[in-house]
């Protein structure tokens, strides 16, 4: 016992004086580690993707290569929590003295190949998800607290945004003068080398983000060898297929996100700049149409069946309808998330009486708000004066996430419903497909109000529209309606004739849920 106590003594001192420690005693002790920001378009992507597109996180699990500068041991360590970055060995390394110290790791995906040079390829990515490659350096001194390492993203991203009113299915980034590299090799976290692959380039990873939407990726070593010129896209019925050159062409920086918007549409479209109209836009005929854009101004139709894109549209009108349609069966188009119509006082989109109004998207990815105003519908009716209302048309909304709202404000108890009719008018038929719908019907929450899907109500005359044309398949519904007399989906009320059913029992409800405004599940 004596002996040992000794020796342990010994070794402790030499420690204190610098000399070399004993082997596989004092492990390197990493604390946690993080991906630092860097000086970019937009933040650079992650490890793992993140919903919005916004933020470099790790995966619990990932597991990172650690050495000493100068020594061929390597340890293998992994992240065990993701919201501290927390650290643990997994075949940690070991001090050999108490010399001060460069530490260096790094991370790859998909796992190089070192057989053959630490190989990555590139143009796999479309399948099967970009390629990333980190590095960090830390110089730590033994016997200090954990070390925490900040890795640099070794790859640049290049991002395309799609717009437009074509449905592209892919994306090929392409250059004509310069070759893309097919792979590159890594050692220890750094490109070494660039191969250089075929000129026409490779297809690019499809991805969704929060508040970006569809886009597509890919993850290229930086070098002054080659810029990015162009790509190529596929619309979905493999029949277009468009070469888009980009100028100035771009050149790769390492740890930056070099975002590309590109406009496809079909020829002919005709283009809607919302935010240059000095006065509603007249569409008497079909055709193809592209509105984005922020404007005071709206859209009116007065013939025809066209086809009308909204893609971060943001229309508010003060009066008059946003969308107003009069004539012809429309419809829109629903692009992305950020799109408004929205009137101070009328409807958010009007349908005439015998016409119909289609509103669509690609998924319910895709959202549309709508909010009408002073005794009108989000979609439907509106109020001419204060005792005079419109019929309206058809409506179908189909594979999209649709909010409408009417207005609230009344000085002669007239409401509408959130979609469809307003006060004592008639609403056409209303069908709901594949699509999540938030409705709210207008009324003073007490003893007067509309439906939120289905009809008004008006003081001059309480009974209303009773019968109605509603279908709501494979659907989630969340509705409030004007008071507690009126229907969600069906009739308004009052507390004189309150509506007989919070569903009635027309409508038809298959595979859909509907929630009321406690987010209690309504009965159908």
């Amino acid at each position: 016992m004596a002996a040992i106590l000794f020796t342990a003594c010994t070794q402790d001192e030499q420690a204190e004086r610098g000399n070399t420690l004993p082997d596989g005693e004092y492990p390197l002790q990493i604390g946690r580690v993080s991906i630092t920001a860097e000086a970019s378009e937009e933040p650079w992507t992650r490890v793992g993707e993140s919903t919005d597109g916004q933020s470099s996180v790790w995966n619990a699990g990932d597991e990172f290569y650690v050495k000493f500068e100068g020594s061929d041991e390597v340890g293998i360590y992994k992240i065990t929590d993701t919201a501290t970055d927390a650290v643990e060995p997994v075949e940690p390394i070991y001090w050999k003295n108490t010399q001060p110290a460069n530490i260096i790791a790094w991370y790859a995906k998909p796992k190089p190949d070192d057989a053959n040079n630490g190989r990555i390829f590139l143009t796999w990515q479309e399948d099967d998800g970009l390629v990333y490659v980190l590095r960090a350096e830390q110089t730590a001194t033994y016997g200090e607290t954990p070390v925490t390492l900040k890795f640099k993203h070794q790859l640049a991203k290049v991002r395309v945004i799609i717009k437009g009113t074509v449905d592209v299915i892919n994306v090929e980034l392409v250059n004509l003068s310069y070759n893309l590299p097919e792979y590159c090799d890594v050692k220890e976290g750094e490109i070494v080398n660039n191969g250089i692959g075929l000129g026409h380039g490779f297809f690019m990873h499809r991805t969704n983000y929060e508040g970006i939407g569809t886009c597509w990726e890919a993850n290229l070593p930086p070098s002054s060898d080659y810029k990015i010129e162009g790509f190529r896209v596929t619309t979905s019925d493999y029949m277009y297929t468009k070469f888009c050159e980009i100028k100035p062409y771009v050149t790769l920086e390492a740890g930056k996100v070099h975002t590309v918007t590109i406009t496809v549409n079909f020829e002919g479209t005709q283009i809607i700049n919302l935010s240059t109209l000095t006065a509603p836009y007249e569409i008497d005929e079909s055709g193809t149409y592209y509105a984005t854009g922020t404007g005071q101004y709206g859209i009116r139709v007065t013939n025809g069946n066209p086809n009308i894109y909204l893609e971060d549209a943001q229309i508010s009108v003060s009066s008059g309808n946003a969308i107003d349609i009069t004539g012809g069966n429309t419809t829109i188009h629903v692009k992305g998330n950020d799109n408004e119509v929205s009137s101070s006082n009328g409807a958010g989109i009007y349908v005439a009486e015998n016409s119909t109004v289609t509103m669509q998207g690609n998924s319910t990815e895709d959202a549309l708000t709508c909010g009408g105003n002073n005794l009108s519908a989000g979609i439907g009716g509106y109020m001419i004066d204060d005792n005079t209302a419109c019929n309206c048309g058809n409506i179908v909304i189909d594979n999209v996430t649709l909010t409408a709202r009417s207005g609230q404000t009344s000085n002669v108890g007239n409401y509408a419903a959130g979609i469809g009719a307003a006060a004592n008018a008639r609403v056409g038929s209303i069908s709901i497909t594949n699509a999540i719908v938030y409705a709210d019907g207008g009324g003073d929450g007490i003893a007067m109000g509309a439906a939120a899907i289905g009809g008004g109500i008006g003081a001059t005359s309480l009974s209303g529209q009773t019968e109605f044309d509603i279908t709501i398949s494979n659907s989630a519904i969340r509705v409030t309606r004007g008071c507690p007399y009126a229907s969600y989906i069906g009739a308004g009320g009052h507390a004189q004739g309150a509506a007989d059913y919070d569903i009635i029992p027309a409508a038809r409800i298959i595979n859909s849920v509907v929630y009321g405004e406690n987010g209690a599940e309504l009965a159908q």
